[in-house]
């Protein structure tokens, strides 16, 4: 009777063991998730962080490239009542006698300025457009990373619920989240690279079509010239840079 006492009591102390093995077990399975997960939400707090720079500097430089293009515009517009203007004046004064007449030369100088402000305004709205899809994907990744950063969060506290209560399907659920956020954080890098980068060239070739449009269209030595003539014709001087 002692005997199986004792073997009773050797098959209790082992069934302690086994089972404070397995709990022991599982708590660092669930300890090396809990980590996992931590280090996914590290991933997508840094991608937010960085997509939401992205979206400000894009915002911020489509902001500029818009403000050139409504210059331009704004030049165009003004350009085309002044010609508009001197092609309706002009002809009545002269009809008048001794009014002024038609110099050909300024009136084409005048027409080209024209043409010069609306192909830069187009240009520059070209290049503004370029931004939007840049805006669009940065501000939809923001949004998805930030849906990654809260399936780590909830997945590291249900981890933790598993911890305490040593519960397999809480530890199984706090894995499916972490398997969740990685593959949002894959999914969003892969759909939102291609256009970042595919729209950044078309920025890219938009900013130098539009220096290479003003390069172009300089009419420094003729508008000098301009002024050199009035100065002459009414005994003006030109302006040192101290004065």
């Amino acid at each position: 009777m002692d005997k199986a006492t004792e073997t009773l009591e050797h098959m209790n102390h082992a069934a302690h063991a086994d089972a404070h093995s397995h709990h022991s077990g599982m708590s660092t399975y669930i300890g090396i998730t809990m980590a996992v997960l931590g280090v996914i939400l590290a991933i997508a707090s840094a991608k937010v962080g960085n997509e939401r720079a992205e979206l400000v500097k894009t915002m911020v430089e489509r902001e500029d490239v818009h403000s050139r293009y409504v210059t331009q515009d704004l030049k165009h517009r003004l350009a085309v009542i002044s010609l508009r203007q001197l092609r309706a004046t002009l002809p009545i004064l002269s009809a008048k006698g001794g009014g002024p007449k038609e110099d050909p030369k300024e009136m084409v100088a005048l027409a080209n300025t024209i043409s010069r402000y609306y192909d830069e305004s187009q240009i520059a709205a070209h290049w503004a457009d370029a931004f939007n899809p840049v805006v669009a994907a940065h501000a939809a990744a923001q949004e998805y990373y930030e849906d990654a950063m809260l399936a780590a969060e909830i997945g590291i506290v249900i981890a933790s619920v598993a911890l305490l209560l040593r519960r397999r399907m809480a530890w199984y659920l706090s894995i499916a989240l972490g398997v969740a956020a990685m593959a949002m954080i894959v999914f969003t890098y892969a759909r939102t690279a291609p256009v970042v980068h595919e729209n950044e060239k078309k920025i890219e070739e938009g900013a130098k079509e539009y220096r290479t449009a003003r390069a172009a269209h300089k009419t420094t030595e003729i508008d000098q010239a301009l002024v050199d003539e009035v100065l002459a014709a009414y005994g003006g001087k030109p302006l040192t840079a101290h004065e």
